[in-house]
């Protein structure tokens, strides 16, 4: 059964973001029947942005009670009416030594 979720996913840019680095994480919210099958569907949408799937630090099926703040609420909001839908959010990218 396909369900909505919600994956917190360290991901590695080919350019660099605006701290001058390429490792960075964002939020990221699709359809799937698995953690698996979204982290899978997610990896090989990166590429068409250059992005690489590091890992995933966190994924949940979305509980439709919780509170959420600004950006990942109109994120469910847009996947919540498309089946195909993967939404990702913004790109937070750190400095590493």
């Amino acid at each position: 059964m396909q369900r909505m979720w919600l994956i917190l996913a360290e991901i590695l840019s080919e350019s660099d973001g605006s701290s001058g680095s390429k490792i960075g994480f964002m939020n990221i919210t699709t359809w799937a029947d698995s953690k698996e099958s979204a982290s899978s569907k997610i990896e090989k949408y990166l590429v068409s942005y250059w992005m690489h799937l590091v890992l995933v630090d966190k994924a949940d099926v979305i509980d439709e009670e919780s509170v959420f703040g600004d950006e990942v609420t109109e994120m469910i909001e847009r996947t919540r009416n498309n089946p195909n839908a993967i939404i990702l959010g913004t790109f937070h990218t750190y400095k590493t030594n």
